[in-house]
């Protein structure tokens, strides 16, 4: 398949750490054809600042002149640059299979740490629209309290605060993605739901598209993941 084909498929996980983003990675990668990769540090984050830095300059800078001081941009193509960029990052980072349908990736790094309001979330999630079309989004959200007393947010100063801003951010952006992208795009997942009933996540996937097998997604779900010593769903 080329990176242009029709018959492929993206689906991201958006979310924070110890949310049961692993696990939720592992019940879809359990699925026939079907790729999510784990998490990457947001290193399409950097490519969205490239984008909209020659965007930025191809709009309001017309130069084909050596002596000026904004020389080039007369030819800066921005759509070309967004087009090499999936290329690279279909090829070197997600690496599809040759069988591949579904192809994406779950990152963590969401919280206000990293995103400090849902304005700027929402807008590099459509970013991720524009990379990869058609992205589907599976923004799963943990109680705070919970997610707070596991893993690494135990050596956080105010981890509860920052994981309540965190989902209501989270929330926020899944209601303007659908308010721009339409229906059948978002899913918003509650881990304590599906893991309780796996049946509410079959029915979010599905809503979204992804070709549900129940049983593999169950049968996924029942295995423990192991993350050293501080061992649980991720």
């Amino acid at each position: 398949m080329s990176s242009a084909d029709p018959e492929r498929e993206f689906l991201t996980i958006v979310t924070f750490g110890r949310s049961g983003s692993t696990a939720l990675q592992a019940a879809l990668n359990a699925h026939p054809h079907t790729v999510i990769r784990g998490e990457n540090y947001n290193a399409l984050r950097g490519l969205h600042a490239y984008v909209d830095a020659v965007a930025a300059a191809a709009d309001r800078h017309n130069s084909g002149k050596p002596h000026h001081p904004w020389f080039g941009t007369a030819r800066l193509d921005a759509p070309a640059v967004l087009a090499d960029q999936r290329r690279h990052v279909i090829t070197h980072l997600l690496r599809p299979k040759a069988d591949t349908r579904w192809l994406g990736f779950k990152e963590v790094r969401y919280e206000i740490g990293h995103f400090t309001d849902a304005d700027g979330l929402t807008d590099y999630l459509l970013f991720l629209n524009a990379l990869l079309p058609g992205v589907r989004y599976v923004i799963n959200v943990r109680d705070p309290k919970a997610a707070a007393r596991s893993g690494w947010w135990r050596e956080h100063p105010d981890a509860v605060s920052a994981l309540e801003r965190t989902v209501e951010h989270l929330g926020a952006a899944a209601g303007t993605l659908t308010d721009v992208l339409g229906p059948g795009r978002v899913a918003l997942t509650e881990y304590e739901q599906w893991s309780a009933d796996p049946s509410v996540l079959v029915s979010a996937l599905t809503g979204i598209g992804f070709p549900v097998q129940e049983a593999l997604l169950r049968e996924s779900l029942a295995t423990h993941l192991e993350h050293g010593q501080n061992s649980e769903r991720r």
